[in-house]
């Protein structure tokens, strides 16, 4: 092969491997109940099996999430429970704010 025809060969396989998961959208939600309390989550994470407690959400807040009030249930996509697990291990304090940042950590409400 040409360098030419690999240098595409490599483009295209790293624009398909960056696109293989796609982001949650915050738009499409589904309804987790959470300590027989209805949430809508976005669509493809996972959520605490507790309601935050003032510290978490003080956490969140200071990472980042602005939207996270008493009441609120936590959810992360479901693919950055490693990234999480394993920053956490290495005594990595910025994975929140970067997952913040990223719109891959956040907070939601009851439904009323």
């Amino acid at each position: 092969m040409t360098r030419r025809a690999l240098l595409v060969l490599f483009g295209l396989l790293a624009v398909g491997c960056s696109t293989v998961e796609p982001a949650v959208d915050a738009s499409v939600t589904e309804v987790r109940v959470v300590e027989g309390k209805k949430f809508n989550v976005p669509r493809g994470v996972t959520t605490l099996p507790h309601i935050a407690t003032r510290k978490e959400i003080e956490f969140y807040k200071k990472s980042g999430v602005s939207d996270c009030k008493t009441g609120d249930v936590l959810w992360e996509e479901k693919s950055v429970s490693g990234e999480i697990a394993e920053a956490i291990k290495n005594g990595d304090a910025t994975i929140h704010p970067k997952l913040a940042k990223e719109g891959k950590i956040g907070c939601a409400s009851p439904v009323q």
